[in-house]
């Protein structure tokens, strides 16, 4: 069993992750690399630092800092403060001593226990509205030995499960570790076409299309497919009626469409990342309606 967890966020009165109300779980680590990633402080598997220069004042501080970093990843170049991400082992000595959150560790080691106590502490909400505890990422059934405890615990509780994944697992220690104790699976289905899913998640999705058939002919409970509508990638008449025919073709009718959120554009700079896809507004009420009619008609 794993001990101990990665977790860079719990997030408390959800709605959108499930029915009721939900306290989600954002668990650290993804094998896909999207190029359009929601969250993408959650693709490491391990700790990841925060910089936003906006907030560091050099000349308002003694720079406690410099002296914390044993890697000297952190340099003073009047007036501002530059992290050398290279050098940088993600230690979080820096985050500590910063007063003003310039520099934040993002994550932490939880063991089951941990996690078990700050969740159920929502179950009376839980309870009044049908809610209960979803696992997201990253990926959360990276972490598949430590969510099959978790999971176990929470149903012990009375508490209901459900999990966010992008399908990329192996079949037979998800049905035998996880399947059992869940009562709620949203799938993302990004893109049907092998050559796109490799071009802008890093990897095929034949494992992906293999899992969701496996999961919507032998699970009991509910699997929910969603599709991500990211302009110029997934929301192209192209893949949208492509995905729809295989749903089609395979009965799979609960399906959702998810609108795109630039808002992680925000934290690229944060992490250090750079990625080529910059979408930087919301699609219009008229582009969400065309992408929903092209998977209707189909």
């Amino acid at each position: 069993m794993d001990s101990k967890a990665y977790i860079f966020d719990i997030k408390r009165n959800t709605s959108e992750d499930g029915p009721g109300i939900r306290t989600t779980v954002f668990f650290k680590g993804c094998p896909l690399s999207c190029s359009w990633c929601q969250n993408p402080e959650g693709i490491a598997p391990g700790p990841s630092l925060s910089f936003r220069a906006e907030l560091c004042r050099p000349d308002q501080c003694e720079r406690p800092c410099l002296k914390a970093c044993k890697l000297k990843a952190l340099t003073l170049h009047n007036p501002q403060l530059r992290l050398d991400r290279e050098r940088c082992d993600k230690c979080g000595r820096c985050a500590t001593v910063c007063s003003r959150h310039a520099l934040e560790q993002v994550g932490q080691w939880l063991n089951v226990e941990e996690l078990f106590y700050r969740v159920a502490i929502d179950k009376p909400f839980f309870d009044a509205t049908g809610g209960g505890v979803t696992a997201s990422g990253g990926e959360c059934t990276m972490q598949m030995n430590f969510l099959h405890e978790f999971f176990k615990k929470l149903k012990a509780a009375g508490i209901r499960t459900a999990i966010e994944t992008n399908g990329m697992f192996n079949f037979g220690r998800f049905t035998r570790l996880l399947l059992p104790w869940l009562d709620l699976i949203y799938f993302d289905l990004k893109l049907i076409d092998e050559a796109a899913s490799i071009r802008h998640t890093g990897h095929s999705n034949r494992p992906i299309l293999d899992n969701l058939l496996c999961l919507t002919e032998r699970a009991e409970i509910p699997v929910k497919v969603r599709i991500p509508l990211i302009p110029n990638i997934t929301a192209t008449d192209e893949n949208l009626r492509g995905i729809a025919r295989f749903l089609r073709e395979h009965r799979i009718k609960q399906v959702s469409a998810l609108p795109y959120n630039p808002l992680w554009l925000d934290k690229l700079q944060r992490f250090g990342i750079d990625v080529e896809y910059r979408h930087s507004t919301f699609m219009s009420d008229a582009e969400i309606e065309h992408c929903v009619d092209c998977l209707q008609a189909s």
